[in-house]
């Protein structure tokens, strides 16, 4: 009995390890520069072509923007979850395509 019991809390152990390694391997960072065309109240709303995409952020980051400017943004896109924010700079003039 006892060893069935191990061998359920080391399975348990590998399975926790293998799916916290698959959600963590499955998080894209995308990055880039990127035009702020609105905030809601999840966060700021960037332009991605012809499609807008909102970025989870702090409502200070949300004052600080400005709307149609360019930033340089990174973000994370987490399984299941709404984009969020790691990082965004005033972009410069050379650093988009009209």
């Amino acid at each position: 009995m006892r060893r069935l019991i191990l061998q359920i809390i080391v399975i348990a152990i590998i399975a926790f390890i293998a799916v916290t390694f698959v959600y963590r391997s499955s998080i894209q960072v995308t990055e880039g520069t990127y035009q702020i065309i609105g905030v809601n109240d999840k966060g700021i709303v960037i332009q991605l072509g012809n499609k807008e995409q909102t970025l989870r952020t702090t409502d200070d980051i949300v004052q600080l923007v400005k709307l149609d400017q360019y930033y340089d943004i990174r973000f994370e896109k987490a399984p299941l979850q709404q984009p969020e924010l790691d990082y965004i700079r005033l972009g410069t003039a050379n650093s988009h395509k009209s």
